[in-house]
């Protein structure tokens, strides 16, 4: 099955996850803590893409910029906030990204449709749980009208 992932818009238009993404590579060249989250998130969602949701059961294994080992499990379910999907990235100084996503299935694709995401200095974030209350609602949203959403024309869109 192949595994597609779309960035979802706000109400506004506005790409959440690509949107900090983006900040994030604004800062590569002036931190380097930066920099290699950068590198983390995008050589992962690469690796997500590849293992679709078979990623929940295998571990992200990569190496810094400066030949160190870091492995990380970059998908979780949320206990809390069913059936939302995180997809996770942490370094250092430069702290821990966070995706809120979740799964649309049509065809013989696995569409995985990013929410929204946030860069957290902390465990505990209260701005993580808003953005997870505000998904859970979307994806609600989502399940009574995908086509609001994304376009269900097919695989042959992605070609």
């Amino acid at each position: 099955m192949e595994t597609i992932i779309e960035f979802l818009s706000d109400k506004d238009g506005n790409e959440p996850v690509l949107d900090l993404i983006k900040d994030i590579r604004s800062k590569v060249n002036s931190d380097s803590d930066m920099m290699q989250l950068f590198k983390f998130i995008m050589r992962g969602l690469e690796f997500l893409e590849a293992h679709g949701l078979g990623a929940i059961e295998k571990y992200f294994i990569d190496e810094t910029e400066s030949g160190k080992p870091y492995t990380i499990q970059l998908v979780k379910e949320l206990r809390n906030h069913v059936p939302l999907l995180e997809f996770r990235v942490n370094w250092k100084n430069a702290g821990a990204f966070r995706c809120l996503f979740f799964e649309h299935r049509t065809e013989n694709m696995q569409l995985l449709l990013m929410v929204n995401a946030v860069l957290k200095q902390t465990t505990y974030s209260p701005e993580f749980e808003r953005i997870a209350v505000e998904a859970e609602r979307l994806y609600h949203d989502f399940r009574k009208n995908p086509e609001q959403y994304i376009n269900l024309k097919g695989a042959e869109q992605y070609d």
